[in-house]
């Protein structure tokens, strides 16, 4: 089961006040999409939800020096990840949101994951740790085809097979590449992650089938990306990840939002597909959602560790 939506950022702001002087810094995080997962018929027990809602407090607490956290609580399994490059203090807004979004969206179901652009938490009756999970998988591409074709599709995979050779082998299970379209100034922008209770060949697994997927649905388009509970890939025409200030793409560089109004009005249009499946990979249905659009870039900080 899923919702369908228009995704939001969700903006906070801290007040730090030094020598009489406030200085206001903003972090923003996206939020993709989510998915409530187990039997139509079979709702979460009372008991179950105020076990659920002791750990997700307990991640959420952990998200303020961990990237990456799981634990499990009197046979509830949850996990949390956020992306490589994210500050500690975007990585804890993110989880925050997640750990209030999902239950909200789920309040009776005894398994969930939520997306983001920064971070992933999902939950679940079933022990899912070291698990490669391909399912439920969200699917987020442009419709508009490449701007420039003639540069094909073996550009592209190539900047992702040396991506999912080499990420896997991360401390982080993440990594981030770019490539240079032609003789002119064009570059394009690709990125992996894993959920580091994988290990090294599950990890190879899950990238690998991710890829596969890409000749399927995403190859040529201008953008796109691919998430599942275990690990992710995007492509952009744009740096999305952590760069230095001076290579920020301005606004004028940032995918319009079609809003669906106004003659004339020029945009970047995006579809967003939903497979969900069991746990255990029993079946798999397809929903079709609106429009998306990506949020800002922000500033990097790795860290390891349970």
């Amino acid at each position: 089961m899923t919702f369908l939506h228009k995704p939001t950022t969700l903006l906070l702001c801290f007040i730090t006040i030094f020598n009489f002087v406030s200085f206001i810094a903003c972090q923003s995080v996206t939020y993709n999409d989510h998915a409530c997962l187990g039997p139509d018929n079979e709702t979460a027990t009372a008991g179950y939800i105020s076990n659920l809602t002791l750990l997700l407090d307990s991640m959420s607490s952990k998200a303020s020096d961990k990237s990456f956290y799981n634990d499990s609580l009197n046979g509830i399994y949850s996990l949390f990840l956020c992306r490589g490059d994210v500050s500690g203090d975007v990585c804890r807004v993110c989880i925050n949101n997640a750990t209030q979004t999902l239950t909200q969206m789920c309040p009776s179901d005894r398994g969930a994951v939520i997306w983001y652009d920064q971070c992933l938490l999902q939950y679940s009756d079933i022990n899912f740790f070291g698990q490669p999970q391909f399912y439920p998988r969200l699917l987020m591409w442009n419709t508009q085809n490449s701007t420039s074709p003639e540069e094909g599709n073996i550009g592209t995979l190539g900047l992702f097979y040396s991506l999912v050779a080499q990420a896997p082998y991360d401390e982080n299970m993440f990594g981030t590449n770019e490539m240079v379209v032609g003789n002119g100034p064009g570059r394009r922008y690709g990125l992996v992650q894993c959920s580091r209770d994988l290990d090294v060949s599950s990890c190879s697994s899950c990238l690998g089938e991710l890829l596969n997927q890409t000749e399927e649905c995403c190859i040529g388009r201008r953008g796109w990306r691919i998430l599942t509970p275990s690990c992710f890939i995007r492509y952009e025409m744009y740096s999305f990840y952590e760069q230095t200030l001076s290579d920020s793409p301005g606004s004028a560089d940032l995918p319009q939002v079609d809003q669906g109004a106004g003659k004339g009005r020029k945009s970047t249009r995006k579809t967003k597909v939903i497979i969900v499946s069991s746990m255990a990979g029993v079946f798999a249905s397809v929903l079709v959602a609106g429009f998306w659009y990506y949020s800002s870039s922000v500033k990097k900080r790795k860290q390891t560790g349970f």
